[in-house]
């Protein structure tokens, strides 16, 4: 830190304010892309709830696909007896139960259980998505005070002694390329 003091004593003001200006901006970028980044954090948990709360909702359906599934073979059961038909011995009877009600109820259980899963996937992998933008967003607050800083160095490392010979050339030369 020694070696800063004969850089801020031969500083004007107006370097010393640039450069406390471009600490306090740099501060600020760090401190920005990490609420940035808690933001994303509770969208990612927000979106992992929607993701449970469907997949309830798809068990649910499939739920009342097994007992719509239920009432309905007790009906055909029902119905059969008071038709005189025995339910259990009559072939028709357990073709039309398998065939019409069993089947469907059953597919429609089975693919409320598959849109359960979906939802949890899915949203398991959009809070991953978002995450990893709070990531990025922290990241690039870092980086963009990082560059801060690096600009307000090279306004401080400009200052002092007398200017020296430039080694630039301006390219006006005297040379001439025209043959």
């Amino acid at each position: 830190m020694a070696f800063l003091a004969p850089v801020i004593a031969s500083a004007s003001a107006s370097t010393l304010i640039g450069t406390g200006l471009a600490v306090a901006s740099a501060y600020t970028s760090i401190k920005q892309g990490n609420l940035r980044k808690k933001g994303f954090d509770a969208s990612a948990r927000y979106k992992e709830l929607e993701g449970r709360i469907e997949a309830v909702k798809a068990k649910e359906q499939g739920i009342k696909a097994l007992k719509a599934t239920q009432i309905a073979m007790a009906n055909v059961n029902a119905t059969s007896y008071a038709g005189g038909l025995e339910p259990n011995l009559s072939g028709s009877v357990n073709t039309f139960i398998n065939n019409n009600i069993l089947n469907p109820g059953f597919s429609d259980y089975f693919t409320a259980k598959d849109n359960a899963s979906l939802a949890l996937s899915s949203a398991k992998a959009q809070a991953e998505d978002l995450r990893q933008a709070g990531r990025e967003a922290k990241n690039q607050g870092v980086i963009s005070a990082l560059g801060t800083l690096s600009m307000a160095s090279l306004n401080l490392s400009g200052i002092g002694g007398p200017p020296g010979p430039s080694t630039q050339g301006t390219g006006f030369g005297t040379r001439s390329y025209i043959t």
